[in-house]
Order: C-alpha cells, then sequence, then structure tokens
C-alpha cells in the first residue's frame, strides 16, 4: 500500500518578503486577523535572494498578495505590471496583489506613518518636521508628511541622495552635519535608518520633540528619546497601520485593527531556535541542505522517516500497510518529541506528508523554526530517481507531483515560519543565507 495524501479545501497564501525576512512581524498580524475571522489563509515569510527571485516564488506558488520590504521595493517597481500613483510617487513598492493574472503594485508605508499620528492624536499639519533616511520607508515618510500638511526637510549623510530625494517630493534638505541646528526648530524627528543606527546625540533631543522610529525592534534613538522626556509615537503603529490598510488591498475589506495588533504578543522566534525543522515535498534536499545546515551550525542532524524506519525494522511503504497511516503520524509525532526535548539542538528533516496531521503541524510550529524548502515540480523531477519514489510510479510523474503540491502547500504554509527556495541545488550558499536570517531575529 503506497502513501496516500488527503485533498485539502484551497489555502489562500499571503506573504512578506525582503532581506532579511525571519525577523518580519507581519506574519503574526495578518495570521491573527485570519484566525479570528475564520479565514482559510495563510501569511509567511519568503526568503529570497533579490526581488526577482520573490517574483518567482510568488507566482509558481500561486501566492494572493505579498508585502515588500527593503532592499527590494525600488526593484519591484520594474516587475509589476501596474503601479498606484502613490508607490510611483514614493519610488518603491511594500505591497503587490495578484488581479486577473496580472501583478498590481501598491505603496502602504506611508499611510502607516501619517495614521500612526492620528492615532496618537496629534495634528502635524505646519509641524516641522525632519525624516533622517533616504531608503523606502524615508521616501514614504517623506510623501505621508507631506500630504498631510507638514513641513518636511529630508536628511542624509550623503547630500546629493537628500537633494534628489527633496527635488522629487518637493521638500527640503540637509545633511546630519545640519542637525543640531535644525533639531532646535522642530517638533516631528522620524528616524528611517537601519536597525539600531542613530545619529542624533541626545543633547540635541528635548520634551518638545516628537520622535518615531520606523524600526519596532532594536531602535537607537528611542532609549535616548525616552530619557530627554521625548513623545514617542510607538514604531509597531506604523507595521500595523501599514498592514491594515495592505490587508484591504488584499481582500478588499477592512481588519480589525486590534486583533491584528494582537500578533505583536506572539511569540518571538528567537525562542524557538533551539531547534530548526525542514519541511516540503520529496525532492526539495530537506535532507541534503539539512546535513549541510547542521554541519555549520554544529547541531545534531535528524532524518525523521530514517529513524522510525530503523526503530521499526521497517520499510515506511510496510508500515502504512500492516499499521495504516495514522499509526505512521504518531511515530512521526514521537520522533518530533524526541528531538525537542533532546539537550542539544537539532535540524530535523521531515518527511513530505508529516503536515497531513494536525498534532504534527502545531508541534513543528510550536517548538521550531519551520523552513519550507520550496522547488518546483519541474525541478524536482530533474533531480529525483523516480524508481526510489512509490507516489511518482504513474503514467504522468510531474502531473502527480504538482497534484501533491497543490493539496499540500496550504497545510505547508499554515506550518512553516519561511520559505526557503532550492530551486538550484546550492546547499552550502542555501545555508549560509538561512544562518543570516537566523542570527537577524537574536
Amino acid at each position: 500500500m503506497k502513501p496516500q495524501f488527503k485533498e485539502q479545501q484551497t489555502t489562500q497564501l499571503f506573504a512578506v518578503t525582503g532581506k532579511p525576512v525571519l525577523h518580519s512581524k507581519s506574519p503574526d498580524l495578518f495570521n491573527a486577523q485570519f484566525k479570528a475571522s475564520g479565514k482559510n489563509a495563510a501569511y509567511l515569510r519568503i526568503m529570497a535572494k533579490d526581488a526577482e527571485q520573490a517574483i518567482f516564488l510568488y507566482k509558481s506558488l500561486g501566492v494572493s498578495g505579498m508585502n515588500v520590504t527593503s532592499p527590494y521595493k525600488e526593484k519591484m517597481l520594474k516587475l509589476v505590471d501596474w503601479v498606484d500613483k502613490s508607490a510611483a510617487a514614493i519610488g518603491g513598492i511594500n505591497t503587490i496583489v495578484t488581479r486577473n493574472g496580472e501583478l498590481y503594485g501598491y505603496n502602504t508605508d506611508y499611510y502607516g506613518v501619517t495614521q500612526s499620528f492620528v492615532d496618537a492624536g496629534i495634528d502635524v499639519r505646519e509641524k516641522k518636521c525632519v525624516v533622517i533616511g533616504a531608503g523606502g520607508a524615508a521616501k514614504a515618510a517623506i510623501f505621508g508628511m507631506n500630504r498631510s500638511g507638514a513641513q518636511v526637510t529630508v536628511v542624509n549623510r550623503t547630500e546629493a541622495k537628500a537633494q534628489k530625494i527633496a527635488k522629487k517630493q518637493s521638500c527640503k534638505f540637509a545633511t546630519v552635519e545640519d542637525l543640531p541646528q535644525l533639531l532646535a526648530d522642530t517638533q516631528i524627528i522620524i528616524s528611517a535608518l537601519p536597525q539600531n543606527i542613530n545619529v542624533i546625540n541626545s543633547e540635541w533631543l528635548s520634551p518638545e520633540h516628537i520622535v518615531f522610529d520606523a524600526n519596532y525592534k532594536g531602535s537607537a534613538l528611542v532609549p535616548l528619546a525616552e530619557e530627554r522626556k521625548c513623545r514617542i509615537v510607538p514604531a509597531n503603529d506604523w507595521l500595523l497601520n501599514q498592514a491594515v490598510m495592505a490587508y484591504k488591498i488584499f481582500l478588499g475589506e477592512e481588519p480589525d485593527k486590534e486583533i491584528m495588533r494582537s500578533g505583536f504578543a506572539q511569540k518571538p522566534l528567537s525562542e524557538l531556535a533551539h531547534t530548526i525543522s525542514t519541511i516540503g515535498l520529496m525532492g526539495a534536499g530537506k535532507t541534503s541542505h539539512g546535513k549541510v545546515l547542521a554541519e555549520k551550525l554544529g547541531y545534531v542532524f535528524k532524518d525523521i522517516d530514517d529513524a522510525i524506519v530503523e526503530k521499526q525494522q521497517q520499510p515506511i511503504t510496510e508500515i502504512f500497510a500492516t499499521h495504516g497511516e495514522d499509526f505512521f503520524r504518531q511515530l512521526e509525532y514521537e520522533e518530533l518529541l524526541e528531538s525537542f526535548n533532546a539537550e542539544q539542538p537539532h535540524i530535523i528533516s521531515c518527511g513530505g506528508g508529516i503536515v497531513l496531521n494536525e498534532k504534527n503541524r502545531e508541534l513543528l510550529r510550536s517548538h521550531s523554526i519551520v523552513l519550507w524548502l520550496y522547488a518546483s515540480p519541474e525541478a524536482i523531477m530533474q533531480r529525483v530517481d523516480i524508481s526510489k519514489r512509490p507516489l511518482l510510479q504513474v503514467e504522468n510523474p510531474l502531473e502527480k507531483l504538482q497534484e501533491l503540491l497543490d493539496a499540500r502547500k496550504g497545510l505547508y504554509a499554515h506550518t512553516a515560519h519561511i520559505i526557503v527556495s532550492t530551486e538550484r541545488k546550492q546547499k552550502g550558499h542555501t545555508a549560509n543565507k538561512i544562518i543570516k536570517e537566523l542570527g537577524a531575529i537574536k
């Protein structure tokens, strides 16, 4: 008897991409709303080497909508079929949605900024505002504050960059050296610099300043501003409000903002880093990539299927034939528990069907960082030995593999924290990228 898979109700997929992206809290916000509203939808992260690969994965997996973070916002302008006027004016896309087979690009970051001030009861009209930075978040903040009637000056170390942005956005510009004098006559400070970077000295700040930092994790400015008793607009509000607008673009309906906000309380992934699990279709590289990753991290590697075969002294096909699928899924569960309770951190390679069992899905997601290793059915067919794959012993194995993906991808999406492309079998390179992502959440 061959292992069987079960047809699942179609799950709508949504994602966020960037580099790094594992640290993103967006999945927690969207998934909280999906769960509360009873939608069969899942939102996860896409790890991509560049914007082009992110779009390939988006299309290959049939994702319905995707948020985009640094550094891919500008490049996305050239990769979609239609660009909203606001996104064109800002010069970057942070929200992509599929409509009638075409990709539509929007920017909701500016709304994330302006609505956060509205939520805080702050009228920004006619107030002087300094925006520090020259990336996508800074450009969106400038656009939004201009639109709301603030008097904006963009500040950057490189004067030419600040001047270029100021010309396009119709605002003033200055350099970092100008900040002491500039801040003396400014009410609002918006920092859109990379994590843990700050160019403002504490003595330049006063209780009259309103400070808003784009970094919801690792702000170097906010602690100084708190010491100087500045008013702080929470960075989480920026992420939350842009997500609310993105949700409306994705699904055409208003989410419950407070339910989305509750996603911030989810356990951080840094608490799960003790063990990493890989899921995905046969031939996606769960074992080969997992072994390389274990070697590089100094973790114990474990293949769940191999461990079961060794203990039962039976091939998996015989276990299914003799005891049934439920028995096998329970064996998988026991092997997972053993690894999660071990003192040494593990890299766990899971069988392709482990997600068919709800207990296994919940255990994986709550006790490990789950990597969905993804390669297209076409790529898998080029690398697997069909004679060793019972499920592919059919007239059209490619079609069967696509059926497997269609039946399981919703379950993979509900289980995984991040999608990792293994389209090209670059095991060492992929492992290094995963390790960088893990570093970003600590």
